[in-house]
């Protein structure tokens, strides 16, 4: 039922289809913010090729992203909170339809998220081996998007081939839940958020964009 309450934010024009085509997932409420920060701030940064879906379309991310994985494209997922979850349910379907995810970007996908009925039982900890890098992001103190203890919030690989980061912003860098997917306005965010995240993404993707031109 609530799949059917969401509809994915497509891009208006897409120039040509070469380089990633990526998903942003938004998580519980958070459409609208996600729209004016993280998929604004992709689309910006030159690629057009970036939908925004819902938590629960797992089945209709998948089938597009594996239509452009056929066309030879690199593929990326950016899951917020829920939309985090949500991006390694579509990761572990992709796996079953022999699709590589290139990049899966997870931000603040733990914390009191998984008391939703349609996380229980969900697996945060261990990345699927179609993954080939998996940033996984979360601020100390979120207690909507990160567990308490430290060592809870880390992802780990199941295959070797899978390199994963965990990044973690600290207390003291006073980021909260809705502050991690913020991208606007530059000048008034912290300058950690900016390196470690945004540029991070940006060189990532960029990295893609010259695999798949």
């Amino acid at each position: 039922m609530l799949s059917i309450l969401q509809f994915p934010d497509r891009p208006q024009r897409v120039e040509a289809a070469r380089g990633p085509c990526i998903a942003a997932i938004y998580g519980f409420a958070s459409r609208e913010h996600m729209q004016r920060h993280l998929l604004a701030f992709v689309r910006a940064a030159g690629y057009s090729d970036t939908t925004l879906y819902g938590h629960a379309q797992a089945r209709l991310m998948a089938d597009d992203l594996q239509q452009a994985a056929s066309q030879g494209r690199p593929i990326v997922l950016i899951g917020f909170s829920q939309g985090g979850f949500e991006a390694m349910t579509v990761a572990r379907e992709l796996k079953q339809r022999g699709v590589r995810v290139d990049l899966m970007v997870l931000i603040a996908a733990r914390g009191i998220g998984r008391l939703l009925p349609r996380r229980w039982g969900a697996d945060m900890r261990h990345v699927p081996e179609n993954v080939t890098l998996c940033l996984n992001y979360f601020a100390e103190g979120d207690v909507m998007g990160s567990d308490r203890r430290h060592d809870d919030n880390l992802v780990s690989a199941l295959a070797e081939t899978t390199r994963i980061e965990n990044i973690a912003f600290t207390r003291d860098d006073n980021i909260s839940h809705v502050g991690l997917s913020r991208c606007y306005p530059s000048d008034r965010l912290q300058p950690i958020l900016t390196q470690r995240l945004h540029n991070r993404l940006l060189a990532e993707l960029n990295a893609l964009q010259e695999l798949g031109a």
